[in-house]
C-alpha cells in the first residue's frame, strides 16, 4: 500500500479487509507498546516448552496485526524463535470448530512446506487406522450375529474418508475446510483417539525440530478464532488439550471467556483501546486513533479536523469501526465528486452503520439498555450468552483499566434510544 495522496486511495487504503503487512511498516501505529513490551519479555523468559499464551480482546482492536508484526517489531524474537502462523480466518472457513480441526492443521502447518516431514504426518495419521480399540480383531473373530457384525463394520468404517484424502496425496488445509462429511468423520475418528493424535502432533513437532537443527523454540500463533460464532465450548472445554502438545502456542480469544470464571488459570493477555476511562475521562488512545487515520495519508488536507474527531468518537475506540467509517465516508465524497471528507460524509456513514447493525440492536434492547445503564451485567447463563453474542456482533464493547466494563457500541446508542421509546410506546 502507498498513503494516499486522492480522496480514491482512501478509499482504497481504509477498505477494513485489509490487513497491514511487514511491507506496511509506514502505516502502522504500535497501539499496544508497553504492554506488547511486557508480553514479549514474558515470551523471551519463557522456561516452559508447552507455554500457551492467551491475547484476549474486542474484535477488530487490531490484535491480528500486532501478531502478525511481532518479528517485525521485534526482530530480535528471530534469534531464538521460529514463528508458525494459523489465520483462521482462511483456514477455518467453518463456524463449528472442534480441538480436533485445530490439531490436525497444526501438523499440516509444520509439515506442509516439507515433502518428507508431510509425508511422514500422513503416514502415521493413516496407521493409527490400524488402531481402532481392537475392532480390527474385533471383526475378524467368526459370529453368527448378522447385525453384530454390521455394527462392527460401521465403526471400522469410521475415519475412512478423512483418511482417504491423505492416501489421495491432495492438499489435506482445502478439502478438510471445504468438506463438512470429511471433517465430520475425523472428528469421529478422533474422538476416542484424541492421545494417539496428541502424542503424533508431538512426535511431528520433534522431528521438525531435530530437522531444523538451529535450537530455536517452536511457536505456533492461533489467531481469529475469536471471530467464529460457536466458539466458547472450545475454549471452555477442550482448549486445555493444547497444553499437552510441546510447542509454545500464542492463541487469541474472544475478550468475553478470559472473563467467564469457568475458563481455566491461563497466562492471558488483555488488549484494547478507549476513547474514556470507565468515570468519562478522556484517554491518551484518542491520538493513537488520530495517527492511525494520519499515517495513511499522504495529503492531509483530503480530511477534515471535524471528520477525524467525529469517526474517532464514533468509533468506540475499535480499529476496525474506525477504518470502516473513514472508508464509508470516502466512497461518500466520490459519489458526489467531494474534495474534501467533512464531518457530513462521516455522518454519512455513521448513519450507514446504524442501519446495518438496527435489526440486530433491536433483538437485543433489553440487554443493551441494562449495559447502557450499569456498564456491568450480572454474572448469570443467559447474560453471559448475551454478552457472547453482543461482543462477537460489535454491539457491545468492552475496555479494562483497572476494572472491567462495558459499553453500547456509539453507533447504535440513537437507534436503541428510538427502539425503547417505540417499544415503550407500546
Amino acid at each position: 500500500m502507498k498513503k494516499a495522496t486522492t480522496i480514491k486511495e482512501i478509499y482504497s487504503v481504509f477498505a477494513h479487509e485489509k490487513f497491514l503487512k511487514a511491507d506496511d511498516k509506514d502505516f502502522y501505529v504500535d497501539l499496544y507498546e508497553t504492554d506488547f513490551k511486557r508480553f514479549v519479555v514474558a515470551l523471551k523468559n519463557n522456561e516452559i516448552p508447552s507455554k500457551a499464551f492467551f491475547i484476549a480482546g474486542q474484535s477488530g482492536n487490531g490484535k491480528s496485526t500486532v501478531l502478525n508484526l511481532l518479528t517485525t517489531n521485534y526482530p530480535e524474537l528471530e534469534d531464538n524463535f521460529e514463528f508458525n502462523y494459523i489465520a483462521g480466518r482462511t483456514i477455518f472457513l467453518y463456524e463449528d470448530i472442534d480441538i480436533v480441526d485445530i490439531l490436525i492443521m497444526i501438523g499440516n502447518t509444520l509439515t506442509k512446506n516439507n515433502p518428507t516431514l508431510q509425508g511422514k504426518f500422513f503416514e502415521k495419521l493413516q496407521k493409527l487406522e490400524d488402531v481402532k480399540d481392537g475392532l480390527l480383531e474385533e471383526s475378524s473373530t467368526n459370529s453368527d450375529k448378522s447385525e453384530e457384525n454390521l455394527g462392527i463394520k460401521a465403526k471400522i468404517g469410521v475415519g475412512a474418508k478423512f483418511l482417504s484424502i491423505l492416501k489421495a496425496s491432495v492438499d489435506l488445509e482445502s478439502s478438510y475446510k471445504i468438506n463438512e462429511e470429511i471433517r465430520n468423520d475425523a472428528r469421529r475418528f478422533f474422538k476416542i483417539k484424541r492421545k494417539e493424535l496428541i502424542d503424533l502432533i508431538n512426535d511431528i513437532i520433534l522431528e521438525y525440530k531435530v530437522l531444523k537443527n538451529d535450537g530455536k523454540s517452536l511457536v505456533i500463533v492461533i489467531d481469529d478464532l475469536e471471530k467464529k460464532d460457536n466458539i466458547d465450548n472450545l475454549f471452555l472445554k477442550d482448549i486445555s488439550l493444547l497444553n499437552e502438545l510441546n510447542l509454545i502456542k500464542i492463541v487469541t480469544i474472544p475478550i468475553h471467556i478470559h472473563r467467564n470464571e469457568t475458563f481455566p488459570a491461563s497466562d492471558v493477555r488483555e488488549f484494547g483501546l478507549k476513547l474514556k476511562t470507565y468515570d468519562d475521562n478522556p484517554t491518551k488512545d484518542i491520538e493513537l486513533l488520530r495517527k492511525v487515520i494520519l499515517k495513511r495519508l499522504e495529503n492531509t488536507n483530503l480530511i477534515t479536523e471535524e471528520a477525524i474527531n467525529l469517526a474517532i468518537e464514533y468509533s468506540g475506540a475499535n480499529l476496525r469501526q474506525l477504518i470502516k467509517i473513514i472508508h464509508i465516508a470516502a466512497e461518500e465524497a466520490l459519489t458526489f465528486d467531494s474534495e474534501t471528507i467533512t464531518d457530513k460524509e462521516v455522518q454519512e456513514a455513521i448513519n450507514r452503520l446504524q442501519r446495518d447493525y438496527s435489526s440486530k440492536a433491536m433483538n437485543m434492547k433489553t440487554f443493551l439498555n441494562d449495559i447502557l445503564k450499569d456498564k456491568f451485567y450480572e454474572d448469570n447463563s443467559t447474560n453471559l450468552t448475551n454478552i457472547a453474542r453482543a461482543t462477537k456482533m460489535e454491539l457491545v464493547f468492552a475496555y479494562f483499566n483497572g476494572i472491567v466494563w462495558y459499553e453500547v457500541n456509539p453507533i447504535i446508542k440513537n437507534i436503541l434510544s428510538k427502539y425503547t421509546k417505540q417499544w415503550n410506546h407500546f
